[in-house]
């Protein structure tokens, strides 16, 4: 194979890869679940086995490590970690890191921050392998999977937000079905408990310097319930924290840790390990608190306190509203600041989710290949009739489109299954797509319809051409067996200016005359009038 003749074939496999990618960031996906597709294309890009994806995302549960060819049995760490510490794309010549052509590695970025490193690796007498722009090339795929790995905190951030949002409305609900105080308490705590982790709960009112517990999960209220422990004395978190008014993490109560009296018989004799508590605000006032432990030692953060205060506040009112009457008024107003919390919260996630949908409709945008068959897709054909339409007028030729539905499609999808199916549509696209010229343009219309834009071609020619079309297709093997079932289409020609005059027009008189064809028997050509 020549380079020209080789280069050529690499740029329609480059763009092809790139399409496939572009359409991959339009779902709302976790990187995790594209890696291993995003990966594919880079190798069909570079036309090379070797080929690695390592992300790891320090900050969340974004974590996506793909490996191919040498590299099959785990990254190249030493390389990933260069190229993450030096910040910019290397190459490296032949025989480093387990190849003997040359690697590149480029950085993938997050908002000034490595994240990862993708990296591709050459034989020596690869075609490639020496040109002056393949760091460009990696680099370009590296921003890429940034865009992926960018998508994917979106969408990491948008569900935590949604689960939060939900949890605590159901929660707050609560407080207007029942003035029940263990009841709403109880359903808080389920609340919580889908959003942050815990094994045991407790809900505590501040009575006379005691937290008295009113309320919990994961323990014997018949037993628990008003038991009280000293609030006040310096050597128990619970007193930091109705100092501070503010969250208290106590990562291992059985390793180091300012408060001598904690833990209390009771902690340790559950096995608990790690504690959370936070403050029950009433207005500026502090009225109780809401604790988590988890038997898991070093669990709870920050994040975790911000969202437990959220929870606290419903658990507030509802104690509010247990001890007086009287104090309704003042409920009231915590609760529409809640809402107003909540909406404002919602906004945000609102905004968030506009954000990626204008993300998906940009990329869509850039996506005008079928990804089954490779041809271009409707939308695609729509534009370019539409400008065929305009340069046919101005031209006075013929403007001819045929419209080819393979017959009978349904049943092979139903007797030989989907991949048969895709095989069919892949083997008459290609067919196709080999017998027009230059100026033709084969789209894949939808579903098994195809649609061939003819210029400057009449409509005896049209017709006489589709005919061809449906006898080859018709003697193909196109789908192997015993014995061979043959695969047929129906085809309906339409002209410009002679049937319609506008390339809407153009496609359903086109469409009547398939159908015309369909309703003769299949297997024909039908012309429009």
């Amino acid at each position: 194979m020549s380079l020209d003749v080789y280069q050529d074939e690499r740029r329609r496999e480059w763009l092809s890869a790139l399409d496939a990618c572009l359409l991959i960031l339009a779902d709302q996906r976790l990187l995790d679940e594209v890696a291993d597709t995003l990966l594919d294309n880079v190798l069909l890009a570079f036309d090379t086995p070797h080929a690695y994806l390592h992300i790891a995302d320090s900050e969340g549960p974004i974590r996506a490590i793909e490996t191919r060819g040498c590299w099959a049995d785990g990254p190249p760490l030493d390389l990933h970690t260069e190229v993450c510490s030096r910040r910019e794309t290397l190459r490296f010549a032949g025989g480093d890191h387990g190849i003997d052509g040359p690697v590149a590695a480029a950085p993938v970025y997050w908002q000034d921050e490595v994240v990862g490193t993708l990296g591709v690796g050459f034989t020596s007498d690869h075609m490639l392998a020496s040109r002056s722009d393949l760091d460009e090339l990696v680099t370009r795929f590296a921003t890429i999977v940034a865009a992926a790995y960018s998508n994917s905190r979106l969408v990491v951030t948008e569900r935590i937000g949604r689960r939060e949002e939900e949890a605590l409305l159901r929660a707050g609900q609560a407080l207007s079905v029942t003035l029940h105080l263990r009841d709403v308490l109880s359903t808080i705590l389920d609340e919580l408990r889908n959003v942050v982790p815990y094994d045991t709960a407790s809900v505590q009112e501040l009575r006379d310097g005691q937290m008295v517990i009113v309320g919990g999960h994961g323990i014997d209220m018949d037993v628990f319930d008003g038991i009280g422990f000293d609030a006040l004395t310096g050597g128990v978190p619970n007193s930091e924290v109705l100092r501070t008014n503010a969250p208290v993490i106590v990562s291992d109560i059985l390793g180091d840790h300012p408060y001598w009296e904690f833990p209390h018989n009771a902690h340790e004799m559950s096995g608990v390990r790690c504690w959370l508590g936070v403050p029950l605000m009433f207005g500026s006032h502090c009225i109780g608190m809401l604790t988590l432990d988890t038997y898991q030692p070093n669990f709870y953060t920050d994040a975790h306190a911000k969202t437990a205060l959220a929870f606290a506040a419903q658990a507030a009112i509802a104690l509010q509203n247990a001890r007086s009457f009287d104090r309704t008024r003042q409920e009231v107003i915590e609760r529409r600041r809640a809402e107003a919390d909540l909406r404002s919260a919602n906004a945000i996630l609102k905004q968030r989710m506009a954000e990626i949908e204008a993300l998906q409709v940009n990329l869509r945008e850039q996506a005008i290949r079928d990804p089954l068959t490779g041809l271009f897709n409707r939308r695609y054909l729509m534009e370019n009739l539409q400008r065929e339409v305009h340069r046919s007028e101005r031209s006075r030729e013929p403007l001819s489109v045929a419209l080819i539905d393979v017959d009978h499609f349904k049943e092979v999808n139903d007797t030989l299954g989907h991949d048969a199916g895709d095989q069919v549509l892949v083997r008459v696209g290609h067919f196709l797509e080999a017998q027009v010229r230059d100026s033709d343009v084969v789209c894949r219309y939808g579903g098994e319809e195809f649609v061939v834009v003819m210029p400057d071609t009449p409509s005896a020619v049209a017709a006489k051409r589709a005919e061809e079309w449906r006898a080859a297709i018709e003697d193909m093997a196109i789908l192997n067996g015993t014995p061979r079932r043959p695969v047929t289409i129906s085809v309906g020609v339409t002209t410009s200016p002679d049937h319609a005059a506008t390339s809407q027009d153009l496609v359903r008189a086109a469409d009547e005359a398939m159908y015309e064809a369909k309703r003769q028997g299949r297997n024909q050509v039908v012309t429009a009038n």
